[in-house]
């Protein structure tokens, strides 16, 4: 959680110790998106089966079943980690059609680090007064912003080709972010897998 609050205060810095560490892909994943996620996500889910979330035209807060929680939490949890290893995928795909020379595990390790803050903003989608897509759009803003130095140090691009694929790293991730998103909520408001 430091290495995040880190990324979005001092974005260089640290980007530059991670592209120095060149950590695999197991390492960046178990040791610094899954903790983070989860703790994140268990935040949330508690949050919504002790306090609950607004919902209605008055914005009464209805506490959510912990069934429902819990399906919910399962679904961030698969989403967010399938967002992760599509966008790292694509990223990696993309930096090569750009006939930039990378390996798997430095795209891997931006689309991580760079989604981290987003993730982050999980947290303040605990509180009930703050509406989950407005967490979720300032944790893309943090994350897009956070991405500007990433995509630079991790996969050095030609100065040419740099811009173009931060905006295509910054376009998947929002993409990706968003859907994954749409269909959390869905779960959480039972409009799919309500039989599970």
């Amino acid at each position: 959680m430091i290495r995040v609050i880190a990324l979005i205060f001092a974005p260089f810095r640290t980007w530059t110790k991670i592209a120095e560490a060149q950590r695999g892909v197991l390492f960046v994943l178990c040791l610094s998106f899954l903790p983070l996620m989860l703790g994140c996500v268990a935040a949330e889910t508690y949050s919504l089966i002790h306090w609950g979330e607004p919902r209605g035209a008055s914005e009464n807060l209805v506490r959510i079943s912990q069934t429902i929680a819990v399906r919910y939490a399962i679904a961030q949890v698969l989403l967010l980690t399938t967002c992760v290893f599509f966008s790292a995928y694509v990223l990696h795909a993309v930096a090569e059609s750009f006939h930039i020379t990378t390996r798997f595990y430095q795209s891997f390790a931006a689309v991580v680090y760079g989604i981290s803050p987003l993730v982050l903003m999980r947290l303040l989608d605990a509180w009930p007064a703050i509406p989950s897509w407005g967490c979720w759009a300032f944790g893309v803003l943090l994350s897009i912003s956070a991405l500007y130095n990433g995509v630079a140090l991790m996969l050095r691009p030609e100065q040419t080709k740099g811009l173009g694929l931060y905006l295509v790293t910054a376009i998947i991730i929002v993409l990706s972010t968003g859907v994954s998103h749409f269909v959390a909520q869905a779960v959480l408001h039972e409009k799919i897998f309500r039989n599970l």
